[in-house]
């Protein structure tokens, strides 16, 4: 560990001293490629390094991360150190002079700006942004993962777990701090989304072993019994003693004055600010400049699309009964139905064995690491609709898939062929490996995340590539893609109209019964995941799907006889993540389309 922390600062004080000297050269040196490559080079792993000390950012593109120096608790201070670095490091950029900077440079510049915008844009908003206290918040932005990725293999980093221990009972304290403050300014969560948060802390509030900040044996494999011993019994007691008790006190607050003083209404929209805060978060999740409108009309265009091809799958199939029947069929009928955990595992593999046999024929890249296939841990189950993909993390070498085991009589697979393929091969699993893996890309590049690249491209490779290979030859197989299709494009009606346009809880739900297969248990748990938990974030699918078909679309019109899928898969899968205004300049160059 003591290696690894010199090596790091060594770099960092490189790069910093590299950034000194081209700073004193002033832009005299914006035109020169070399200089100004260097100076994107220092900027990128300056961000990135920043991002990993202040407990922002994990390592995902494989192994273990190195812990932070300090965990990331959203306050003011935190929102204003932001601003300052934010505001210093566009500065810095339009020094540069990108059209100069070889062609790989320019993209990482291109993505810096893009990251450096939307990042200061978003420090507007603290007083629009709630503490991480519920389910999908917490796994997206909360500390646990911090946790959770970190090496363990050395005492230094015993030593700084444990600090990090100590600081999360402050963080904590931040978190509740900040309800405090946004209540007294008329913001407080509704009642459903108490209910969420308050079914999640209780999940939290058990012995200090069965906690997900507890060093388990399984992470301890290559230490001494007695260190072992030793350090478990640290942490035991700073849980026992500092963080359990704060889970007690957010909870008791959340349920008192709080909830009662809380209203029944969901959305940001009726909040100060929350209109203006949805509109950033819609450019955050898409990339787009699309508006909540735009987005809403196309939802319901997309609706009304797949609701035709959904009837002509259903007279095809010879069901005699309306469009409400064959959803009840495909809902009940046994052979759509998983009886144990173990048979829904083995009919999410089974499309995984034929998919990566052909999957040569539009993707000529191959991922080097493994996947696998499990079930969701039982207390993340009634809170999670579906199930989530993670990649290798901690001592975890696989990209697992962890699916809902749970209440299978109300979970039909007929979806299970598009899911397999969205989560694994060729969407997320696929993308985000070959993106870990490419040597060619930095740090910085390796481990970003773009929600709409990301999971445009795993909906767009399970729908149209998965028909292209010939994964939906049975009928009910297609019909279950296209149901997965029709659920992340009812998204697109209901969080803007939850969010922006007013609409209760009762008529998202209700459209939602409309239109989609799920159950009641998931239409319910969705709507608070859209309304209450990480609002906006459901737009990323269903509208980077379609970036993605929109480019596919230009460049093969561009080149005419001369279009290569294949060549535009690898492109798109070889520059890993992007907004996608930068992918289309990475394109249009690949393509030589002005």
């Amino acid at each position: 560990m003591q290696r690894i922390i010199l090596l790091h600062l060594m770099k960092t004080l490189f790069f910093s001293l590299v950034l000194l000297l081209l700073a004193l050269a002033g832009c005299r040196y914006s035109r020169d490629p070399a200089r100004s490559a260097v100076l994107v080079d220092s900027l990128a792993q300056q961000m990135w390094e920043r991002d990993l000390a202040t407990g922002r950012a994990v390592n995902i593109s494989g192994g273990k991360s190195i812990l932070p120096r300090n965990l990331y608790a959203g306050s003011r201070e935190n929102f204003f150190q932001d601003s300052a670095y934010f505001s210093d490091l566009i500065q810095k950029l339009d020094q540069l002079e990108p059209y100069h900077l070889p062609v790989d440079k320019k993209i990482d510049y291109d993505l810096l700006r893009w990251t450096a915008e939307i990042r200061l844009q978003g420090t507007q908003y603290y007083g629009q942004v709630f503490p991480p206290v519920t389910p999908y918040a917490n796994f997206l932005y909360g500390i646990e993962t911090v946790f959770k990725q970190a090496s363990l293999d050395t005492p230094a980093e015993a030593a700084q777990y444990i600090l990090l221990l100590k600081q999360y009972r402050a963080v904590q304290q931040t978190y509740r701090d900040k309800l405090r403050w946004m209540a007294s300014r008329g913001t407080r969560m509704g009642k459903p989304q108490l209910e969420v948060a308050l079914g999640m802390i209780t999940r939290m509030r058990v012995p200090p072993e069965q906690h997900p900040l507890f060093p388990a044996d399984a992470r301890l494999t290559r230490w001494a019994d007695t260190a072992r011993a030793s350090f478990q019994a640290n942490a035991r007691k700073i849980l026992l003693e500092e963080i359990l008790p704060q889970h007690d006190s957010l909870w008791n607050y959340l349920k008192g004055d709080y909830y009662r003083q809380s209203s029944d209404q969901v959305g940001l929209s009726q909040y100060p600010g929350g209109t203006d805060y949805y509109r950033y978060l819609v450019r955050f999740f898409t990339t787009t400049d699309l508006t909540p409108e735009a987005i809403y009309e196309l939802g319901l265009r997309q609706v009304n699309i797949l609701a035709r091809q959904l009837d002509s799958i259903r007279l095809a199939t010879g069901f005699t009964g309306d469009r409400k029947t064959f959803y009840h069929f495909l809902q009940t009928h046994r052979r759509f139905l998983a009886f144990t955990p173990e048979e829904a595992g083995e009919r999410l593999k089974r499309p995984l064995r034929r998919v990566d046999s052909v999957i040569h024929r539009l993707i000529s890249l191959r991922p080097h690491t493994g996947y696998d296939i499990r079930r969701l841990s039982p207390e993340l189950e009634p809170v999670m609709t579906f199930g989530k993909y993670e990649p290798p993390a901690g001592d975890e070498p696989l990209g697992v898939y962890y699916f809902n085991g749970s209440k299978l009589d109300q979970r039909p697979m007929t979806n299970a062929a598009g899911l397999a393929l969205q989560e694994l091969i060729p969407g997320h699993h696929w993308q985000g490996r070959l993106q870990a893996e490419n040597k060619n890309l930095s740090d910085f590049r390796k481990n970003q995340f773009i929600w709409a690249f990301s999971e445009g491209w795993a909906s767009y490779a399970s729908s149209r590539l998965g028909r292209e290979l010939g994964m939906y030859a049975d009928p009910y197989d297609y019909c279950g893609r296209l149901l997965m299709d029709m659920f992340i494009s009812v998204r697109l009606v209901v969080d803007v109209g939850m969010n922006h346009l007013g609409w209760s809880r009762e008529k998202a739900i209700a459209y939602m019964r409309e239109h989609v297969i799920e159950s009641e248990q998931q239409i319910r748990s969705e709507t608070l995941r859209y309304s209450c938990d990480i609002p906006g974030q459901a737009l990323s699918y269903k509208i980077g799907a379609l970036q993605l078909e929109k480019l596919r679309d230009k460049y093969e019109r561009a080149s005419g006889d001369h279009w290569n899928v294949v060549r535009f898969h690898d492109v798109v899968l070889a520059n890993g993540a992007l907004p996608f205004s930068v992918l289309e300049k990475v394109l249009d160059r690949e393509f030589a389309v002005r």
